[in-house]
């Protein structure tokens, strides 16, 4: 079958992906070294976005690689049914609707989640497909599927057991939008512009007074203490004493805890334990009650009538003009500090107390911490290793409760009669359950999502049920973004460990963030997102892939932009064009024959594709995957197209071109799939799969004759640089002495240097190719040798002048503190280049001197 002039992805895309699919190519074989890697699930409720495209390229370039390695490889698809993501994009629909969560029932809304999410999961799946991921479909976890919950509610219920798991009236993050706590990792964490308030409390007399800083006055109404630290002299009067609170007639104590800054404010500050984490636990150590003066809607309650029903914001405004009026204020400065943010919502997070499901963390924290202390787990970039273990200590118990409908309801009903006596049962359908003559009624809380998929390497893998995939745990690789190795990677080393006795993988590869060209962050408010099956629509899925992997480095966010994408095509159409040279050139009629090189361009062929595949295997198995790409890139784009491909136009060696396709092919596999596994089709000697052929072994060469073509090819090089230099774009002569090399190779040379002529001569004359190593000139004039030189001094100037404005640019630090990383990486690309360009033209001046 003949290739097509031009290579459109579209026309063969589909095709491909249906033929590997229907073979069972993606599925493992049974022999060989296992190798898994199990897919982070995308969210089953949307479409795919430019992360997802990453995720899943690097880890089908290991998929694939591996399989052709003859390793036993599974690579474990997966959907998440991503309980608050899901149920944010629901409840705007509900919203549209003019209902919310609180018009149905669990049972009815969870039904209507499920037809959601079912609807959008097959296009979620079919978009994979369009990435050319070689995951085992019939492997696919969905994280609601029965196995899925059954190992939770297994995992929940050893804790139980065991005593890790407790139910506790705690400080939680509070979500007064979606009426849910979080856990502290979802928090998102802002330094922000406020003020610091100085309130006067005065003394019981009213003649005395001690003066509060504080940012939140609207809490004043829960205040249940005054708290100074006990070494203040400032106050030690007013410990033990009472003060009135402001705006009401109630009186608070003055306690002393060492917990209080007296260089914070006046050093007094007030106590409100039931809407700040510290007060909550300065609360406890001195027996203060709790009053809860901000309801889970937002709204104030429990304060006086004027304030009943405000938000926050208003209660908070209303709260100082009413201790301004009582002329209370003492004070008030601008004030910088930390706040936490609904990273959903973008509203404030309350702080606010709440009886939820925890997990005792320490105990498996510090077992993580030690088994990557011991290595049993390794990191790229290394540096994260170091990051995780110092979280592990900082770990605070987990809270596992989420008010939301949608997810992995938590197995535990409640005694009716006894609010103290809560039981496991898994019986999550029934409303209440009879135990003995008593009545449970049934916890409404679902699961936190990262509880389960804190389990997803053994779920999917079947291990405690020692399924057919079990003799895969631990999994290979775990494959994911840089900014969810604390919510997600942290607690599978963790559950894997306390479920499996097992770390639940052997290495962590960690991605960063894609940014927009200018180096910003992707947002569809800021319109700078690049959809990804948009671009691969218009350029092709292996484009796109190519794309993805340029340049980026482990755990580093960088920008991407079209024009890599752009890049990744052109690649693919230069390997259709040297493919269709190659089956045009060997014919219907070729049959496979073992490569015997006859010339040294066969040779140095073997050398490069040689150290090409080499070099691959290294860069691939240390997860340097830009690396591997780029030794891919080149070796096909360089060596291949530029050099060899325009050699064998003058040779007849039918099995080193077939050899050399065959193995451009297999190298380039893993990295743009679909291009190379559409020409493996077309071709007449192959009559298997590319995806489940061998990797390319070595082939034997002889280095002298390759070094010799390389020693051509760089006098080739040089010829072409210095008549591209010389003016009137002509053809030159190539003049040279006693050189066997040049003898042998005369009409090669001219060929590939596009030269008039190669000639030996007895009397050297014209411009020497001193760069080449060699005794050879071109046969220009003298007029042409004036102006050639005439010409590289002003580019010498330029260049130099160019340089001086460059490093002028990126000494200046507010440049590069400012400008975008991607603008600053291409002035010192500039820089690097304008520097190199001087070195030659000074060297080419001092040849003409």
């Amino acid at each position: 079958m003949k290739l097509a002039k031009t290579y459109e992805p579209n026309q063969y895309e589909p095709d491909i992906y249906a033929i590997w699919e229907k073979s069972g190519a993606f599925e493992p074989t049974g022999s060989g070294e296992p190798f898994c890697v199990v897919m982070p699930p995308p969210n089953a409720n949307g479409n795919l976005h430019i992360g997802h495209a990453l995720t899943v390229g690097l880890e089908d370039i290991m998929a694939r690689y591996w399989r052709m390695k003859g390793r036993d490889v599974v690579y474990v698809p997966g959907a998440d049914h991503a309980g608050f993501e899901t149920w944010v994009v629901y409840d705007k629909i509900l919203t549209e609707q003019n209902k919310n969560r609180f018009d149905f029932s669990r049972e009815q809304l969870y039904s209507q989640v499920w037809n959601f999410v079912d609807k959008q999961r097959g296009n979620m799946e079919l978009q994979l497909r369009a990435l050319g991921v070689s995951c085992s479909w019939k492997d696919l976890v969905f994280t609601l599927d029965k196995k899925v919950i059954d190992t939770v509610y297994g995992t929940f219920k050893k804790m139980w057991d065991e005593g890790l798991i407790y139910r506790g009236e705690r400080m939680v993050n509070y979500s007064t939008k979606y009426r849910t706590s979080y856990a502290d990792i979802e928090v998102n964490h802002k330094n922000e512009k406020g003020t610091l308030w100085n309130i006067a409390y005065p003394t019981y007399d009213k003649i005395g007074e001690i003066v509060v800083a504080t940012t939140r006055p609207e809490t004043i109404f829960g205040d249940m203490a005054i708290a100074v630290h006990p070494d203040d002299k400032r106050y030690k009067d007013f410990v033990g004493k009472h003060v009135l609170l402001p705006l009401t007639d109630k009186e608070i104590p003055v306690i002393a805890d060492e917990f209080v800054d007296p260089n914070f404010g006046t050093g007094a500050v007030k106590i409100t334990p039931a809407h700040d984490p510290n007060d909550f636990e300065m609360g406890q150590r001195h027996n203060l009650s709790r009053l809860q003066v901000i309801d889970f809607d937002g709204t104030m309650i429990n304060v006086p009538s004027e304030f009943v029903g405000l938000t926050v914001e208003q209660a908070r405004k209303k709260t100082v003009a009413a201790l301004r009026a009582q002329e209370l204020i003492r004070g008030e400065t601008p004030y910088e500090h930390i706040v936490g943010y609904d990273y959903k919502s973008g509203l404030p997070i309350e702080p606010l107390v709440k009886e939820q499901w925890f997990i005792k963390i320490q105990p498996l924290a510090q077992r993580a911490k030690k088994a990557i202390e011991d290595g049993e787990i390794t990191f790229t970039p290394d540096s994260r290793k170091h990051d995780l273990i110092q979280y592990f200590d900082q770990m605070r118990d987990w809270n596992l409760s989420r008010q939301i409908p949608w997810g992995i309801p938590i197995p535990a009903f409640q005694n009716v009669n006894d609010p103290n006596d809560w039981i496991y049962n898994e019986d999550v359908d029934e409303k209440t359950i009879s135990i003995d003559g008593k009545i449970y009624r049934r916890e409404e809380d679902t699961f936190d999502t990262w509880f389960s998929s804190g389990q997803w390497p053994f779920i999917t893998t079947d291990y405690l049920t020692n399924g057919k995939l079990a003799k895969f745990y631990p999994t290979s690789v775990m494959e994911t973004g840089v900014d969810i190795l604390y919510a997600w990677v942290a607690r599978m080393v963790m559950l894997g460990l306390y479920a499996t006795d097992k770390v639940p993988f052997k290495h962590v590869y960690l991605h960063g963030l894609i940014l927009d060209e200018i180096g910003k962050k992707m947002s569809k408010s800021k319109g700078n997102v690049v959809n990804p099956i948009e671009a691969l629509t218009e350029y092709g899925s292996d484009a796109l892939r190519l794309g993805l992997i340029a340049n980026r480095s482990a755990g580093q966010n960088q920008a991407f932009g079209v024009g890599r994408v752009l890049a990744g095509r052109n690649f693919c159409n230069k390997l259709w064009n040297i493919a269709r040279f190659s089956e045009n050139k060997l014919g219907d009629g070729f049959r496979k024959k073992a490569p015997e090189p006859k010339t040294i361009a066969d040779h140095w062929i073997i050398r490069e594709l040689s150290n090409a595949i080499t070099g691959i295997e290294t860069q691939i198995e240390s997860y340097r995957f830009a690396e591997a790409s780029e030794t891919m890139y080149h070796a096909i784009w360089d060596d291949v197209a530029d050099w060899y491909i325009e050699a064998s136009k003058q040779q007849d060696n039918s099995a080193m071109l077939a050899w050399v396709l065959d193995t451009s092919l297999k190298i380039a596999h893993p990295f743009a799939p679909f291009v190379t596994e559409t020409i493996w089709q077309t071709l007449s000697w192959q009559n298997n799969l590319l995806i489940t052929t061998k990797w390319p072994e070595v082939v034997a060469f002889d280095d002298i004759a390759a070094a010799e073509f390389g020693r051509l090819k760089h006098l080739i090089t040089e010829a072409r640089f210095v008549m591209n230099e010389l003016p009137g774009n002509e053809r030159y002569a190539l003049l040279y002495q006693n050189d066997s090399l040049i003898a042998d190779n005369a009409d090669l040379i001219k060929r590939l240097a596009k030269l008039k002529d190669v000639t030996a001569v007895d009397q050297a004359r014209g411009l020497r190719l001193a760069n080449s190593g060699r005794e050879a000139w071109l046969d220009i004039s003298a007029k042409t040798l004036s102006e050639h030189q005439t010409n590289l001094e002003v580019r010498l100037a330029e260049a130099q002048t160019l340089i001086k404005t460059l490093k002028a640019r990126l000494d200046n630090e507010n440049y590069v503190a400012k400008a975008p990383a991607e603008l600053v990486e291409e002035t010192k690309t500039q820089l690097e280049q304008k520097q190199a360009l001087v070195e030659r033209l000074i060297h080419e001046l001092e040849i003409l001197k």
